[in-house]
């Protein structure tokens, strides 16, 4: 009788936890309901229609997405330093007899959101969609060290002879030109543009594939499990990728990411944001609205950002019968008219902005010391509108003749601002300005794989326009693809503009200028000098010659340098930034988030 007691004794002990671990697996005590972890309500960037990740350095609210969704190579963690991400190891193998130089990379076993594992093939297609000629993208040059990597854009070789190869399924060797600096080239590879793709879900609908749930495959801790883009209830929910870094062999069970969903509701009032915020119902607002900037002034985390808002003036575009934006006079009188300093303040959480290159940018190869302390200031931020007037006498132009637009993305209401402060500055020079409002539109273009016009995705207009060159001024934030001032600079010279649209065998010039027109003999050598400079100080003092040399050309105006700004509650935990200022929610913690459940659904 005493040992049937003790084991019933037993059987009830052991049965405890089963019981706790059963009623864990439930929420709000629903039975049928299973508890996969915390819906964390948040406003994490402005509207966004594509998820891309080429697109991103344009756009830096799609890069606080994008960043979420795909995981590279390497990554930066906070403070600057490059930590391995996909990548498990590598070894480099230099042989100056052979004239050999490669580098083996080996990688991590994950997989993407539908299960497929990740692997080097997903590497070498996105690598060679940034170094296709048909996509134009700044990025190309960061993959420059790469054997044919150059002659590729230029036109003179097919994107099969580029120096990659997948000898295994984990396993990446890369061919170079000659020796190279490794750590440059890996610091090459932190950048959000360089990701891994899958040619089977990128190549069925190159324009579409990141715009809907239905069509992406993600490798990053979440995947896109809702975007619905209806006015009036625009939201995105991002769902916990089960397969990132699952090991399914060890444990099928295993969960990498502990926060379920990320719901960002687009659909509120600057108001309802706040009063929903300060309430307790929103636990995170990543992008501020202007309206709330002063209000959240003093409470907000705030870090430089790591890109500069700019103007690019079209050199090819016809003003009135002329190339007005051609004459240097004239984009330097237009620079001139500019008050940097009553932008900045507008705009809340920004810098006046001294030159190209922003904060954050390594002067060499550390974050220790940046460039742009070194560099100091290049621009004046306080407007100089005599001078102005006086470059554009004496350049033989008279403003009142002339008349153009600035394009600006419309559902960005700091550009907007900022674009009517800058418009107003010009026409007090005494020329004809306007805006033009880009908006995004709904998809019409007939969709073969479906056989329909898809009515749930939207097209990106704005980016259009600036990839086509269909602007005579355009405003956009330049974003650094990395913390190397070289890969803000080089894009301007012409053999790395990566705008190569035509082949050697049409008898044309296969390189093509930056987006902008701009090609200068002076500068395009300068840039090359640097590429070519494996001394870190010689090549540092190149790239603050260069940076002046493009200020003084002045293709591209500066405005601000912008900065990052985002409260958080108190109820959130175990979440960090990269040093890209994107947030790392991966770990994200909510406080007793089984009492949001009821809510969130």
């Amino acid at each position: 009788m005493i040992k049937r007691i003790l084991s019933l004794i037993l059987c009830l002990v052991f049965a405890i936890p089963l019981f706790a671990a059963c009623n864990n697996d439930k929420s709000n005590g629903n039975d049928d309901e299973i508890d996969k972890g915390a819906y964390i309500k948040m406003y994490l960037t402005d509207l966004v229609y594509d998820l891309d990740p080429m697109f991103s350095l344009n756009n830096k609210s799609q890069q606080k997405i994008v960043s979420l969704l795909f995981s590279g190579l390497f990554r930066l963690d906070e403070n600057g330093k490059v930590k391995k991400d996909l990548v498990k190891s590598y070894k480099v193998s230099f042989d100056d007899n052979a004239k050999e130089y490669k580098m083996i990379i080996e990688l991590e076993q994950t997989y993407w959101s539908d299960g497929t594992p990740v692997d080097a093939a997903d590497v070498i297609y996105a690598w060679k969609r940034i170094l296709d000629v048909e996509n134009s993208n700044p990025a190309a040059p960061l993959l420059f060290d790469i054997k044919n990597a150059r002659a590729v854009v230029e036109g003179y070789m097919s994107i099969d002879d580029l120096g990659v190869t997948d000898p295994d399924h984990l396993v990446l060797e890369i061919t170079f030109e000659k020796k190279i600096d490794v750590d440059r080239f890996i610091l090459n590879l932190t950048s959000p543009a360089l990701v891994p793709l899958r040619e089977d879900v990128v190549g069925r609908n190159e324009d579409d594939w990141a715009k809907k749930p239905a069509t992406i495959a993600c490798s990053g801790p979440f995947t896109l499990r809702t975007a619905d883009y209806t006015a009036g209830k625009e939201i995105m929910v991002l769902e916990r990728n089960p397969y990132y870094f699952r090991d399914k062999n060890k444990d099928p069970l295993d969960i990498s990411v502990t926060p379920y969903r990320l719901i960002i509701d687009f659909s509120l009032s600057d108001e309802e944001l706040r009063d929903k915020f300060d309430n307790g119902e929103i636990f995170y607002i990543g992008e501020i609205p202007l309206s709330l900037r002063e209000y959240y002034a003093d409470s907000a985390k705030v870090a430089d950002e790591m890109s500069t808002h700019v103007y690019y003036l079209n050199q090819k575009a016809e003003i009135n019968g002329e190339y007005l934006f051609a004459n240097e006079n004239v984009r330097r009188a237009l620079s001139l008219a500019i008050d940097r300093d009553t932008i900045a303040k507008s705009v809340v959480f920004a810098k006046a902005a001294t030159a190209l290159v922003p904060y954050g940018v390594f002067d060499s190869m550390s974050p220790k010391k940046l460039f742009r302390d070194a560099g100091g200031a290049i621009l004046a931020t306080a407007p100089n509108i005599a001078e102005a007037k006086s470059l554009l006498s004496s350049a033989g132009v008279d403003p009142s003749m002339y008349s153009f637009s600035i394009s600006v993305r419309a559902e960005d209401e700091v550009h907007v601002m900022i674009a009517e402060m800058v418009q107003t500055a010009w026409q007090e020079l005494g020329f004809d300005v306007s805006l033009n409002k880009i908006r995004a539109i709904v998809n019409d273009d007939f969709n073969p794989l479906i056989n329909e016009v898809p009515q749930d995705i939207m097209d990106d207009l704005y980016n259009e326009a600036l990839y086509h060159g269909d602007f005579e001024v355009i405003a956009l934030d330049l974003v650094a693809p990395l913390p190397d001032a070289f890969s803000i600079l080089a894009p301007f010279a012409k053999a790395f503009a990566g705008q190569a649209i035509a082949t050697i065998t049409s008898g044309e010039n296969p390189i093509m200028p930056h987006i902008t027109g701009f090609d200068d003999e002076e500068y395009n050598a300068l840039i090359e000098q640097i590429f070519a400079e494996d001394d870190y100080a010689k090549r540092t003092s190149l790239l603050h010659e260069a940076e002046a040399k493009l200020l003084e050309k002045m293709p591209v105006i500066p405005i601000i340098f912008n900065q990052d700004a985002y409260v958080i509650s108190r109820e959130l935990s175990r979440y960090s930034s990269s040093y890209y200022q994107n947030r790392l929610f991966a770990k994200l913690k909510l406080r007793n988030y089984q009492k949001y459940i009821e809510t969130t659904e």
